[in-house]
């Protein structure tokens, strides 16, 4: 059971983060027009930036994704190396 929801934080981790690259193409193809796309994923990545603004308060403008990002794939690494397949605890 346990495996399971670590494995369940970290594909959510992982879709937060391609959602968040997703925001970064849509941006730029759009050059910053609002729609329901691009709504929906400003719904889904604002609470990541947030996070990331409150743990990393110099976190700025556009660097704020970049962070956001760079914390997601840090925490995604600690999980895999804590709870490795294969080792049991």
């Amino acid at each position: 059971m346990k495996i399971v929801i670590i494995q369940l934080i970290n594909y959510t981790l992982s879709f937060v983060m391609w959602m968040i690259l997703g925001r970064i193409i849509l941006s730029l193809i759009l050059g910053g027009r609002q729609n329901f796309v691009t709504a929906l994923f400003a719904k889904i990545t604002d609470p990541a930036y947030r996070i990331t603004q409150r743990i990393l308060p110099f976190a700025k403008g556009g660097w704020v994704p970049f962070f956001t990002i760079v914390l997601i794939i840090i925490i995604r690494l600690a999980i895999i190396i804590i709870f490795q397949p294969g080792t049991r605890r």
